[in-house]
């Protein structure tokens, strides 16, 4: 049980890091390339906003495994793994509740009505923007960053301090 628990948790940080972050990096391209209103760049943004669906699922399923084998297996009273329960609750659970409100619900909905024509208001403009240049900035620095030392508890076993 323990080791295909393991294996769920291990996929899930993959899907959970990699395609969201590939189809950002083609859709960063083609809004340099061909424009953030062209058609090419719109049936970017509809991967896009499907990977972020899939990068949020596994999410789900990477606390849920972590958290079985946590209380499972008795690991939760570890003090490597509550460091590394910190660091999850307190940077990546709220970047990831931001990413879900923004990126799954007001920015795919701004995009999708900009796509089927309507004009979005200078409000709605600075929010798109803000999702992808502060927002999305922000977590490129502080996700790797706090992933590396979450990966660095869980295979050293040590505690940071």
């Amino acid at each position: 049980m323990y080791a295909a628990l393991k294996v769920i948790h291990l996929g899930s940080l993959v899907l959970w890091l990699g395609p969201a972050l590939g189809s950002w990096l083609v859709l960063r391209y083609m809004q340099q390339h061909e424009g953030e209103l062209s058609p090419a760049t719109a049936k970017v943004y509809r991967v896009f906003f499907w990977t972020l669906t899939l990068e949020h699922i596994a999410l789900v399923s990477l606390l849920l495994s972590g958290a079985t084998m946590a209380f499972m297996f008795g690991f939760i009273s570890m003090p490597w793994l509550q460091q590394k329960l910190w660091l999850v609750l307190l940077i990546i659970v709220p970047l990831e509740i931001v990413d879900i409100w923004l990126g799954n619900w007001k920015v795919n909905r701004l995009i999708t009505a900009r796509s089927a024509g309507t004009a979005l208001t200078p409000r709605q403009q600075a929010l798109v923007q803000f999702y992808h240049k502060g927002f999305t900035n922000l977590a490129l620095i502080t996700l790797p960053a706090t992933v590396l030392i979450i990966m660095w508890l869980a295979v050293s076993k040590q505690v940071l301090w």
